[in-house]
């Protein structure tokens, strides 16, 4: 049977856009619709990464995510690594042993509001994993397939989310004083603090033991 796995939840680039942001990993099982398919695709050979990685010398780098809708570069505020000497690096990396994994046929992450529940939160990828599964069989993950009218074969589960406006929006509202600000305003940037206290509520809660009204396939 078709399930997912709700990856750890954090603190990121959205939590001070008042929203939560949660990602699952989605799988399928022996007897399912494309097990054949998902395991011809998605099993794969991995390096098994030495602890402590790799041990030359190592120099951070800014990163940067392109917006969708406007185009323009947003500098993530984590920093990444590289190192210094990619060849040494490459040869270092193709000497490691492999080892079989399979990976999910598929990411997929959702925004949430401060007073959303676990149900809810489950409910939502209960939903997504099935329109992602059939998606999947039709090979049009991304939705891209069309009718002579058009409209998409599948249906569409991602929206898309102009995140450069969203960020200079609640970016702007900060720099107005408290004593200034619409009650619009002070609606919106309460929903930050309150995003913050839910997010560490969230993240101590064991997802395959949330006690629920219908069944879900999380593992």
């Amino acid at each position: 049977m078709a399930y997912f796995k709700l990856n750890p939840i954090q603190r990121d680039k959205y939590t001070d856009m008042g929203m939560i942001n949660i990602s699952a990993n989605l799988y399928l099982e022996k007897g399912d619709l494309g097990y054949d398919k998902y395991i011809a695709e998605h099993r794969v050979q991995v390096p098994v990464i030495p602890e402590g990685g790799y041990p030359g010398e190592m120099k951070e780098v800014e990163t940067f995510i392109v917006d969708k809708v406007s185009g323009e570069k947003v500098q993530i505020e984590s920093i990444a690594k590289e190192p210094v000497d990619k060849e040494d690096y490459e040869k270092w990396f193709e000497s490691l042993p492999r080892v079989q994994q399979l990976n999910p046929f598929c990411n997929h992450s959702i925004q949430f509001e401060h007073d959303v529940t676990e149900e809810e939160i489950l409910w939502c990828f209960e939903f997504a994993l099935g329109i992602t599964h059939r998606n999947y069989l039709a090979d049009d993950l991304h939705c891209q397939k069309k009718d002579e009218n058009g409209k998409p074969h599948s249906q569409i589960v991602n929206q898309p989310f102009g995140y450069s406006a969203r960020r200079a929006f609640y970016e702007g509202m900060k720099l107005i004083p408290k004593e200034k600000q619409s009650d619009y305003m002070k609606v919106e940037m309460l929903k930050v603090d309150k995003v913050s206290a839910r997010l560490t509520e969230i993240q101590e809660v064991d997802f395959t033991k949330v006690k629920t009204i219908e069944k879900y396939k999380v593992k």
